[in-house]
């Protein structure tokens, strides 16, 4: 009997912790960091990437520098040889960009991971590339 009283003290504590998580907006100390502390480890941060789920501002992020270099290459050789056969330079790079965040969101827990392994991104980037200029020459 104690331990299922023991047992429904330590869940009432943790319930009550956690409904006055958002309540607390400004505070100092203990209180402050022991709340963030469980809000953390209690609810997960759509703000942190992670393996398979990068946040929404990882992925803006990555996305927009990937179409930033590809659209880039508008007036280098190799943008001409990418216009020269009919393909859209600006599709061609958020296709591309697209099927690249998707194979990296998968493959590394966050952008700084991704960027240790340059090898690696530059593999994903020339298959998703292939695959998107085979697509769009085939319209």
């Amino acid at each position: 009997m104690t331990k299922k009283i023991l047992w429904g003290l330590i869940i009432f504590v943790l319930l009550q912790n956690c409904s006055s998580i958002n309540a607390v907006i400004e505070s100092n100390g203990f209180y402050t960091t022991t709340n963030n502390n469980i809000r953390k480890w209690l609810i997960p941060n759509e703000n942190v990437s992670r393996k398979g789920k990068w946040s929404e501002k990882d992925r803006k992020s990555f996305v927009k520098g990937c179409e930033n270099e590809i659209n880039k290459l508008k007036d280098s050789p190799d943008g001409k040889t990418i216009q020269s056969v009919g393909v859209n330079i600006e599709e061609f790079a958020k296709k591309s960009c697209d099927c690249a965040f998707k194979k990296v969101e998968a493959a590394y827990h966050s952008p700084k991971d991704a960027e240790k392994d340059k090898s690696g991104l530059t593999n994903i980037g020339s298959e998703c590339g292939g695959d998107v200029m085979i697509e769009l020459m085939k319209k």
